[in-house]
């Protein structure tokens, strides 16, 4: 009889301590919406590392080619966790569950703003934003929000609309901000709206040189693109992963959107409103 109670007692102990294992074992799913021609989640490489270590989950990266995709894999449950662009996450958060949790700052910055540049090339006849009138303008892709929805807002400031024929020679998408830059190097546009993150990580990789560009419009701030996770999630291991990305800088180098960052700092769904107020404003005016 003490045989049997001692292998009882054995097996129970076996199985509390594989389903602890298993339920550490967990294995998220994050996707990234396509800014950059470099491939967004290598810059998350270190950061997720560090955040899988922290955790005891594993993430697997899923990149897609636009941002309806990358709201799509949430609200489909191919996604748990996504870096998206802001009102890319406004949309996620009304039909995906995404909820924000976290943005990087930069070395050197205070915040994690950042803004939509119009450049122009340095030969270029533009002088001044208003020049921009009757030129050929190249964004991002529809759905971008320093890419997109930015600079249309900044347009409306100067009474000007991508949707009037009479405003611009052309318009067009070039499918992501560095070949938003690119159509502007090799004189296929005018000025390209775009973010001011990925003007800085290309200059710093020295796709150009700032002899060749000059900026002709800066935005105000603009809210941080967030991490977000799905409240599919449970809270517990929300906290987890939130915990874990805001303490990573203390555990070594972590880069994010831009390419390297010095922190992460908490952001809120209500760190948004800002974004939704002018997605209503800009479809009001339309």
């Amino acid at each position: 009889m003490m045989i049997i109670l001692k292998r009882l007692f054995l097996a129970v102990i076996i199985f509390f301590v594989f389903s602890n294992v298993q339920a550490e074992n967990k294995i998220f799913n994050m996707v990234f919406v396509p800014a950059s021609e470099k491939g967004d989640e290598s810059d998350y490489t270190s950061l997720i590392s560090i955040v899988e270590k922290l955790t005891g989950f594993e993430i697997n990266t899923v990149k897609v080619t636009d941002y309806n995709a990358a709201v799509e894999a949430m609200r489909a449950g191919r996604a748990d966790i996504a870096w998206y662009g802001g009102k890319t996450y406004i949309k996620a958060a009304e039909i995906a569950d995404a909820e924000a949790f976290a943005a990087g700052v930069r070395p050197g910055e205070k915040n994690a703003n950042y803004f939509a540049y119009f450049v122009v090339r340095t030969d270029s006849q533009i002088k001044n934003f208003s020049d921009i009138k009757g030129k050929t303008l190249a964004l991002n892709s529809i759905g971008s929000t320093s890419g997109d929805l930015i600079p249309q807002v900044e347009l409306s400031k100067i009474n000007l609309s991508t949707t009037n024929k009479k405003h611009f020679k052309n318009v067009f998408y070039a499918g992501s901000h560095d070949a938003c830059l690119l159509s502007v190097l090799n004189n296929k546009a005018d000025v390209c709206g775009m973010s001011s993150r990925n003007f800085d990580a290309r200059l710093a990789d020295n796709t150009f040189k700032i002899e060749q560009i000059r900026i002709v419009h800066r935005s105000d701030p603009v809210p941080p693109p967030p991490l977000a996770y799905s409240k599919k999630i449970s809270l517990e291991d929300r906290k987890k992963i939130k915990k874990a990305v805001l303490e990573a800088h203390k555990h070594g180098a972590i880069g994010g959107y831009g390419g390297k960052m010095s922190h992460y700092i908490e952001v809120n769904d209500s760190d948004y409103d800002l974004l939704r107020e002018v997605v209503v404003l800009l479809k009001s005016k339309q």
